[in-house]
């Protein structure tokens, strides 16, 4: 049965400059009330990046003196009127262990908290130079009483109050630096544990507060095992999958440990795995959090960024992957970003000079321009784009990568050392040439008054269009297609050398399964700067009725193949194995084993390109369908292109025209991406 009640409805609103006195970052705060006839709470919300809470809930607060009219109250004894409010703070979301850390606490009176006409503010202790408040209303109320009585708090369980005793101490050791508390602390928290076996929900909490004690001695010096410490943070981790609550902090707290060693000990295997942790969770955290703040500060993201970016030039596959995981953790407009950027190019560029993985070039010009669009005046992004530029150059031929690595040197001695931000005078120049200790201006020594260089106004000449000379230009490559009859050699070859204005075919070509190459033509062609022979050979497996008989077709391919690779006749850059989408591919394992494995002893790289595909909603689909049966007959290729070898004709649909016009591009960029020295 119920009967009419008058309670306080107490409306806790707001919490502000909430900082919890131990610096450990809290899973949520919430608000405590204790009064001689029980304990009432909130529900747990996590803290702002302010250090706010907003909980905006309305405790019924249960009392005989609010039995009574309000002016009645005063006649009361103080203790039967006494309120003790506290906040604190949780490190687990669920299940909670203990009552957690008190933040704060205030002592007041029934008649003081109804004497209040709407909203009012109650200040608490200040904390780590905070000065923590709440926002309240209070009013009596009258509400249906129910039948059943107060619950026990669920903060009253035996491990609730023995893990609340070692918290206690561990936030005095914090506070006072005691021995004998930090002492307290930890053996409190291994009690709690030893009472949690495996398979226990409070488990994973109490491996975190363990693990908590022992890190804070280490960080006071106290030279506690921060190896067992952070085995425990990982143990205690693991029980928290990624879905879980505690997920989140529970991360954050081994990247926290794992720094903390690393400050001790320089080992890079804990930034590095720091790293991959932050990068898991930063898209989980909501911006705008505590959890979001403290992640990307000083003692977050910001120490491992720092701390990879001062690690020394290594072009090894482990330091490229480092660096790249950092870069990700630094937005467009990061502070550092520009500097990770540059760190990360640097050793893409050490790479490529190791191991010759153009990949990497283009990699670090790709990232280098992306950061000058946003920081246009940093003077190491523009040298390391030009190094860059320069090593592609090399490598490719292509003028334009010479020419824009010479322009990107003249605006960083012109225009980025000038402090006004215009070109330097001829005097000034030669004055800061001498003294400039960047590599731009020591790489060149003898350079003297610069000239020529474009100012603000002045756009720079086009680069030249033909190769600068032969001293520059590498040697001609040598390219061999093969395939059987029929698969589109010669269609391939038009659509790497068809002459773009005049619309000029090099090769001939059959609309028919027959061949119409009766011998290897050598056809001369230049792909960004760089000379290749593209060698048209006999199609293979004809039979004796085709225009050159299979074991004649197979004969003429062998001679030219040991032709090119005999002395002085300059190699073979690149095999292209042509095959067609509807061909059987029993012909093409056998031709594949003789030609590339047999004759080439597999030195050469090999491609395949495949034609026929210009019904294909997306061509490339074939291969990502086809490349496992491929491999399953021992066919390793070491990249591919699908392309139609049509011809452009004025009857032919829109979408064709412009397949046609990606098989050329994706053609040239195969040969120039893939071909050896």
């Amino acid at each position: 049965m119920c009967r009419a009640e008058y309670v306080l409805a107490l409306e806790v609103i707001t919490g502000k400059n909430l900082a919890v006195p131990s610096g450990r970052t809290p899973a949520g705060l919430y608000v405590l009330v204790t009064t001689p006839y029980g304990q009432w709470n909130t529900a747990i919300k996590a803290t702002m990046a302010d250090c706010s809470v907003s909980w905006n809930e309305t405790l019924a607060i249960r009392g005989r003196p609010l039995m009574f009219p309000r002016c009645f109250i005063p006649f009361f004894s103080s203790t039967s009127k006494t309120v003790h409010i506290e906040i604190r703070a949780l490190f687990e979301c669920e299940p909670m262990l203990g009552r957690g850390e008190l933040v704060g606490r205030v002592e007041t009176r029934l008649q003081e908290l109804l004497a209040h006409d709407g909203q009012f503010e109650v200040s608490l202790p200040a904390v780590n130079a905070q000065c923590p408040s709440l926002v309240l209303k209070a009013q009596r109320v009258k509400i249906a009483q129910l039948s059943v009585g107060v619950q026990p708090s669920r903060f009253q369980s035996e491990f609730g109050r023995d893990t609340d005793r070692a918290r206690d101490a561990y936030t005095l050791f914090w506070k006072n630096n005691l021995l004998s508390d930090l002492d307290s602390a930890i053996q409190g928290f291994q009690v709690v544990l030893d009472r949690c076996p495996d398979g226990h929900p409070e488990r994973g909490a109490a491996l975190s507060n363990l693990a908590h004690a022992i890190l804070c001695g280490f960080t006071k010096n106290i030279r506690t095992d921060i190896d067992h410490a952070i085995s425990l943070f990982r143990s205690a981790l693991a029980l928290c999958p990624r879905e879980h609550p505690d997920h989140l902090l529970y991360t954050f707290n081994l990247c926290q440990a794992l720094q903390q060693r690393h400050l001790y000990r320089k080992d890079h295997a804990d930034l590095h795995d720091a790293a991959v942790l932050y990068r898991s969770i930063l898209p989980l955290c909501a911006e705008g959090s505590y959890l979001h703040r403290v992640v990307l500060e000083t003692t977050g993201v910001l120490y491992i960024i720092e701390q990879c970016n001062a690690l020394p030039r290594d072009p090894s596959d482990e330091s490229v992957s480092f660096r790249r995981i950092v870069l990700e953790l630094c937005p467009p407009q990061h502070q550092h970003r520009a500097h990770s950027v540059y760190m990360l190019a640097g050793d893409l560029c050490a790479g490529f000079e190791q191991t010759g993985n153009i990949d990497h070039i283009h990699e670090a010009i790709r990232l280098s321009r992306k950061a000058l669009a946003i920081r246009p005046a940093d003077h190491q992004l523009n040298f390391l784009l030009s190094n860059a530029l320069k090593l592609r150059f090399n490598h490719h031929g292509n003028p334009h990568d010479l020419y824009e690595s010479t322009s990107l040197e003249g605006i960083h001695r012109v225009v980025v050392h000038s402090h006004s931000g215009n070109p330097l005078s001829s005097s000034e120049q030669n004055k800061h040439h001498d003294q400039c200790n960047c590599t731009f201006c020591q790489a060149d020594p003898g350079m003297g008054q610069l000239t020529g260089i474009p100012g603000p106004e002045q756009a720079p000449p086009p680069p030249p269009k033909t190769p600068l000379s032969n001293e520059i230009r590498s040697r001609t490559r040598n390219v061999v297609i093969f395939g059987e009859s029929g698969a589109g050699k010669s269609s391939v070859i038009n659509a790497i050398a068809i002459n773009a204005i005049a619309k000029q075919q090099l090769a001939e070509t059959s609309n028919g399964a027959a061949g119409c190459t009766d011998r290897y033509q050598r056809y001369g062609v230049n792909i960004s700067g760089q000379d290749y022979a593209l060698f048209d050979t006999v199609g293979l497996d004809e039979g004796t009725a085709g225009t050159v008989p299979a074991a004649e077709a197979k004969k003429r391919l062998k001679n030219l193949l040991v032709k090119l690779t005999s002395s002085g006749s300059g190699g073979i850059s690149l095999l292209v194995y042509c095959v067609h989408s509807t061909r059987a591919r029993r012909a093409l394992v056998r031709n594949y084993n003789h030609f590339y494995s047999t004759i080439c002893r597999k030195k050469v790289p090999i491609v395949v390109v495949v034609t026929g595909l210009e019904n294909e909603p997306v061509m490339d689909s074939w291969w990502d369908t086809h490349r496992e049966e491929f491999k399953s007959h021992g066919m390793h290729f070491k990249d591919h292109a699908c392309v139609t070898t049509l011809c452009e004709d004025s009857d032919i649909p829109d979408d064709f025209i412009h397949r046609i016009a990606e098989s050329r591009e994706i053609l040239r960029k195969l040969i120039v991406k893939n071909c050896s020295e």
